[in-house]
């Protein structure tokens, strides 16, 4: 059992224009004993705000959807231990029709769930990740933006 899928669900918030729903899939492949895994994951959510509809009279991109994909390094230095894992990589975003890359900063627990239950190949897992990337809106200066990625999810080990 050194592959696992999984299901996640979540909050993702973009900077400035606030939190909305996020669901995807993962992949990770696990060496040596789950301390190290590699991760693929997509993403999906919208960049819809509210407070953006109510004072601006223009629309900042060309469409409210966001589509996010991961390639992802991970350390868990106790995998059934209380420690979180870490995880850094690459991430692409196409956020309302803009494609940026980002780099990609996590920490994270998967608990199996055979701890607790008489099932062997289900993992519940958490994870909090930022997406730090070069943003730019209209004609003002770049900045550097922080868009963070809560989320939940069901794993499964095959």
């Amino acid at each position: 059992m050194d592959n696992g899928f999984g299901i996640m669900n979540g909050i993702y918030a973009a900077e400035g224009f606030g939190t909305n729903y996020y669901f995807g899939a993962r992949y990770n492949h696990y060496f040596n004993k789950y301390r190290y895994f590699v991760e693929g994951n997509v993403g999906f959510s919208s960049l819809k705000s509210q407070v953006l509809e109510n004072l601006a009279a223009f629309q900042v991109f060309k469409s409210e959807g966001l589509f996010t994909y991961e390639f992802l390094l991970g350390y868990d230095a106790r995998p059934l231990g209380g420690l979180p894992y870490v995880v850094f990589g690459v991430a692409g975003l196409n956020q309302g029709g803009q494609s940026k890359f980002a780099t990609v900063l996590g920490v994270g627990k998967l608990i199996p769930l055979a701890q607790f239950f008489d099932v062997k190949r289900f993992g519940l897992r958490y994870d909090i990740r930022d997406h730090i990337f070069k943003q730019q809106i209209n004609d003002t200066g770049s900045f550097i933006a922080h868009n963070l990625v809560f989320s939940v999810g069901l794993q499964y080990y095959f």
